[in-house]
């Protein structure tokens, strides 16, 4: 343990020798609050006059305001993320210091680990900068504080899984800036994924023209697809989360994210390790 905190501790420093720490909190605590002030005068307006906005009623204010806010901050952090990890490993390669890093007494778990413990560093500071503007809420709202505390980790997780991601992806690619722009095109995709099969009719699309057992085939690989395609998008499973709504499947799914991707880490470190 004390080798990965000497990791962690060398790499979080380093987020803030450089512009990236900086900018990564500044960008994250401008465009969330930016967010957060646009949403609330909205819902304003529509708890004002709710039948102009096609409201039988006040909607909820959780479900129009609150979960939204906090999905969005953790879409926000997955295409800010980059920034984090496209150094991690990336940077080492490039600058040569990768090969100084092994010389010491300590294994590639503390190497991995260590910087991953850092790139969580620095996301548990934009959740506390999110934190600021969540925590306003309170002296003007009925919203109790578990709410926003389970709100705030539903966009802790999504982040958690988002770095192994990038941290992955930076073990992979030897120049920081082609890292952190695969790492983005992923979060693309994936976010893109979601949106198509959400559009995707739930029926089967294959021709009735087709033979029945042939229909049957094309219908089991078309829910396969569609059901794989909308497990894809990190911020699905926040939704709910973001309501103070606790079920055990959705902080599973984030986990199991982090550890495969933290595995596969490990997996590629080795194979560089074993081709030097």
């Amino acid at each position: 343990m004390e080798n990965i905190f000497y990791v962690a501790k060398r790499e979080f420093k380093s987020y803030f020798l450089t512009p990236v720490g900086y900018v990564m909190l500044g960008l994250v605590g401008l465009l969330c609050g930016i967010a957060f002030v646009l949403s609330f005068l909205t819902y304003v307006d529509i708890s004002q006059s709710p039948f102009q906005y096609g409201y039988s009623s006040v909607p909820d204010f959780e479900e129009t305001f609150l979960s939204p806010f906090f999905v969005f901050c953790g879409i926000l952090i997955m295409f800010l993320s980059p920034l984090i990890t496209m150094r991690l490993f990336s940077e080492e390669y490039s600058k040569g210091t990768i090969e100084l890093l092994f010389t010491y007494p300590i294994r590639d778990r503390d190497i991995i680990l260590g910087k991953f413990l850092a790139s969580l560093g620095i996301l548990t500071l934009t959740v506390c900068v999110i934190a600021g503007n969540s925590f306003l809420l309170l002296p003007y709202t009925d919203i109790e504080p578990i709410v926003l505390i389970f709100g705030l980790f539903s966009v802790f997780l999504m982040g958690m899984a988002v770095l192994s991601i990038g941290m992955f992806v930076s073990s992979l690619i030897s120049t920081p800036i082609t890292a952190g722009l695969v790492s983005f095109g992923v979060y693309l995709v994936l976010f893109i994924a979601g949106n198509v099969a959400e559009k995707m009719p739930e029926k089967n699309p294959a021709p009735e023209s087709l033979p029945q057992v042939l229909q049957k085939i094309i219908e089991n690989m078309y829910f396969v697809v569609r059901s794989v395609m909308l497990e894809l998008p990190l911020d699905n499973h926040a939704k709910n989360m973001a309501l103070g709504i606790f079920e055990p499947k959705d902080i599973v799914y984030y986990l199991l994210w982090t550890v495969f991707f933290i595995f596969l880490t490990f997996r590629s470190l080795e194979s560089r390790n074993w081709k030097g």
